[in-house]
């Protein structure tokens, strides 16, 4: 649009309109736009959750595992000590208790 040399009221007004215009539908445009990035941004920002809540979730599970193994681990170590440790104690225990029953009071 070309501005006249001596503008009009008219000239003014129809030119002030058409800026009215634009900056409507530049508007809108951005409206637009922003939507789009904002929807965007709450995918990425729903997607990052699910992968937090996976994390999450595999952690528990190792935890889980890692105690189990180390209660089995205990289990094993107190079974082998008992087999290990109670035939080398039987004879003591034995003249212990027939010591025990022997004697008068």
């Amino acid at each position: 649009m070309q501005v006249p040399e001596n503008p009009s009221n008219n000239d003014i007004r129809d030119a002030l309109i058409n800026l009215q215009d634009l900056i409507g539908e530049v508007r809108n445009e951005l409206r637009i736009e922003l939507r789009s990035e904002i929807e965007d941004v709450r995918s990425d920002i729903r997607s990052l959750s699910d992968k937090v809540d996976r994390q999450d979730y595999k952690f528990d599970a190792y935890q889980k595992g890692t105690d189990g193994m180390v209660r089995m681990a205990v289990t094993i170590i107190i079974a082998t000590a008992t087999v290990v440790v109670i035939p080398s104690l039987s004879p003591a225990i034995t003249a212990l208790v027939n010591a025990l029953t022997n004697t008068s009071l």
